[in-house]
Formats: structure tokens, sequence, C-alpha cells
């Protein structure tokens, strides 16, 4: 792949925080905005071949999906100039991962975000089968260089607007709206600058707000539906008080007013946060100038917690309640899910391969009322969740799977369907966003982190 990079300068940024007034610290909506404003020209991408994705070989379609026809790419010659050098072997997945999932109830569509091609995919909601083993073919792929897709995490759906919602986790710190009916390699309708490692997206449709969970900063913030390019958000919720640790999943409940969050539990000081792109150069150590830090801070482990918060707290705002302990089971959760109706609280517990479901007012180390978990289940990694009319979605990252299983299962039970992306037995490599790779010559055996 070819990479274009572009160098900005922080000197706005900093101009800026200088016109701060001395003795009154920026908001974190202020220094967002000072940042990303600094950022504009920093683009740093990877540019794909037009219609042959050079990664696979796979070809294009008018659809916007991929013709598995064509062979992967692999230079037969060595350039010693320079240029493109054959590997010796390659490890490769050539087909989706689903991670983020929204459900639209009404016009019967759900869509899942794709780590490893890059793309959002669309399909009918009653897509699938408890016996096929066949990829089931989507309705829409969105995929390409022009859509500014990168490392997508959290999705969600907007019928009465008719737009889509994908953020982009790493490098490319921005959400991407496109329309409903977009495929293919095509812009999106607009972009949004967010926080670097922002990772899930709620929609509250009544008050026509985004709310995104944030990773390292341990914090969500929440913009409104229709902000674009430098928009600060309305308001955002972290500090000490909050309890969040490295949160992932987050979900809107409108019904309750309440934003609920599901925490890893792995936790950063703010003293040890460091800057990681021009997007948030505020954090870093070398920046910070107001309040005092201690030199001797450490990172540490905390237990994986789903929080709940007022649906307008801002700040270092302590959470309403919080699931967490032995008893709740809850191992790194990724997506959560509200059940207004049934008043219940579903997450992902990528930990142990299992959903857990909770009373929605649970609170301590409590019990969830019912986990799926299991063998026949077919839980494998599982990232996103979600409900719809009566029945609960699983998106596995292990395997090339989504899984529906009806509202009320529990134990060790089959899915009622399985919606594949790839035909039943091909195996996944994990990638989600690999870095630097490690030999292990006593074992002999390649890591890779993600």
């Amino acid at each position: 792949m070819q990479r274009r990079f572009i160098t900005v300068s922080l000197t706005l940024a900093a101009i800026w925080l200088v016109s701060v007034p001395a003795g009154r610290a920026p908001s974190v909506e202020q220094l967002f905005v000072a940042s990303t404003q600094a950022a504009d020209e920093a683009e740093t991408m990877c540019v794909l071949p037009e219609r042959v994705d050079r990664g696979t070989g796979l070809r294009s379609t008018s659809g916007g999906g991929l013709s598995p026809t064509a062979q992967i790419a692999i230079p037969k010659s060595t350039d010693t100039g320079g240029g493109d050098m054959p590997p010796v072997r390659m490890v490769i997945d050539p087909y989706p991962s689903f991670n983020g999932i929204v459900v639209d109830n009404e016009n019967d569509l759900v869509m899942m975000s794709d780590t490893n091609r890059k793309s959002l995919l669309l399909y009918d909601r009653t897509a699938g089968s408890a016996t096929s083993k066949e990829a089931a073919a989507p309705r829409q792929q969105v995929m390409g260089p022009d859509t500014g897709i990168g490392f997508i995490a959290g999705v969600q759906m907007d019928p009465a607007h008719r737009e889509l919602f994908a953020v982009n986790n790493d490098v490319e710190d921005r959400m991407v709206v496109f329309d409903y009916d977009a495929r293919g390699n095509v812009k999106p309708k607009r972009l949004l600058y967010v926080p670097h490692q922002s990772w899930g997206i709620a929609f509250a449709k009544k008050r026509d707000e985004l709310a995104l969970s944030v990773q390292t900063p341990n914090m969500f913030v929440v913009f409104k539906r229709e902000a674009k390019k430098f928009d600060a958000p309305v308001r955002s919720v972290r500090g000490k008080n909050t309890g969040m640790a490295d949160p992932h999943g987050i979900y809107f409940d409108e019904t309750h007013s309440e934003i609920v969050v599901a925490n890893h539990g792995n936790f950063r000081p703010t003293e040890l946060i460091t800057s990681y792109t021009a997007y948030d150069p505020a954090t870093s150590r070398q920046e910070r100038t107001g309040g005092a830090f201690s030199e001797t801070a450490r990172g540490l482990f905390k237990p994986s917690s789903i929080t709940v918060y007022d649906a307008d707290a801002t700040g270092d705002a302590a959470p309403l309640r919080t699931i967490s302990g032995k008893l709740s089971q809850i191992d790194w959760p990724m997506g959560v899910f509200v059940d207004e109706v049934n008043n219940e609280i579903i997450v992902a517990n990528n930990g142990d391969n299992a959903v857990l479901v909770f009373d929605r007012t649970a609170t301590g180390d409590v019990a969830p009322r019912r986990v799926i978990r299991g063998a026949r289940t077919g839980i494998k990694g599982p990232m996103g969740v979600a409900m719809s009319k009566d029945e609960i979605w699983v998106a596995n990252f292990g395997d090339h799977t989504a899984l529906v299983f009806p509202r009320t299962a529990a134990g060790n039970v089959a899915p009622r369907r399985i919606l594949r992306n790839a035909p039943a037995g091909k195996e996944t490599s994990g990638f989600g966003n690999p870095y630097a790779v490690a030999y292990d010559t006593k074992r002999q055996e390649i890591l890779v982190p993600n």
C-alpha cells in the first residue's frame, strides 16, 4: 500500500492556548477545537489502487462488493533498485471481520463495521440461517480509499435522516457519515474530527445527539448529530470520579435519560497520557501546563465494569450506578445495549466469549439475570451486541460470523440464525490493527500485537 504523509505544524494550537486567560484552564471542548484546527491539513491514510485491492488481489464490483475470482497479487521478481519485493509468505485474511453492530428496526436492516477489510456491511435483518455454510451477500458494502474508513469501530444508523455513522478508532481520528444508499468507494457526505481512540457511538434520536466513548483519556464526549469538521463537543465526562477505565461500548438510553458505558479496566492517569496525533496534543505530558501532576504516577488495572451516568452529566461526574465484581462475571466488555422496554442491559463479554444480561437498575457486584455461554452458542470474541424485535444480535470477531438469539435465550444454546461473511470453516487471522511484529526464536512464533 502507498502511504501519503503530510506534516502539519501545531503553531495554531500553541497560539490559541496562549490566548487563554491566565489562571483559567481551557475546557476539554476548547482544547479539542484548538488541536483539531491545527491538524486541518494532516491526512494520514492508506491509499489503495482504485479498482484492485493490492492486499488480496480482490477486484471491486460495481455494487461495492468484492469478487473472489482474482488471485493475491504477489510480485514475481525482486527489483533491487527499489519498488516491490516478493514476500516469502503472507498471512492475510481476505474476508471481512465483524466488529460494531447496529440494527434499524424501521427498515429491517443490520449494519456492521469490518475492521479487517476496512468497510461497512449492510444486510437484511432476517439474513442468515441456522444451517447455511455459505457467506451471506450483503445488500451494500461501503469500502475504498475515498470513504475515509480505516480502523473502524463503532457504528450507528439514523433512519429518520437516512444517515450511516462510523467512527475510526485509530490513525484517522474521525467519524464519517454516509447516505443510507451509499455503496462502494464513495466519499462521506461529511466528516467530524474526534478525539484519538474514540471507539463506540451511541445515538440519541430525540436529543439529536451522538455520544462517543474515548479509550485512553477514559471519557465520553457528546456531539450534535450534524456536527462536522472541527465542531466541538457540546459536553464531555472525564475525571477520576467517573470510574471509566478504557471505555469501549456505549449506549444512550433516552427512555431513562442515562448513558451506559462498558469499561475494560485499563487505567492510565492523566500524567501518563501522551500525544498520539495532532488531534490531541493538549493531553501530552510535554504540553500540559495547568494543574499538578505526579512524576511517579503509574497506570493500573481496575476490574472491568459497566458504568451508568445521567444523560446530562458533564465534567468529572460520578456514575449513578456501577456493575463490577466476581459475581457480575464482567470480563473485557465490548458492546453494550439497553433493552429500554424490558429494562435489561445486554453486554458482549469478550473476555470469556459470552453475552451477559443484567437488570437495568443493577448496581454493585451482582450476578446477571441470564448468561449465554458455551460451545453450542458459537460466541467467539464478541465485539458488538444489539437487540431488535425480540432478538439479540452478536458480532463475533473471533470468526467470520454474527449470531442471532431469542431475547430470552440463556445457557449453552444454539443461535437461531448465523450470518456468515465467509464460508464456514475459514479461519481468521485475528488481526485488528497490527503494529510492530516480533519473532520468538525459542518457540519459533511470530507475535503480532493489535
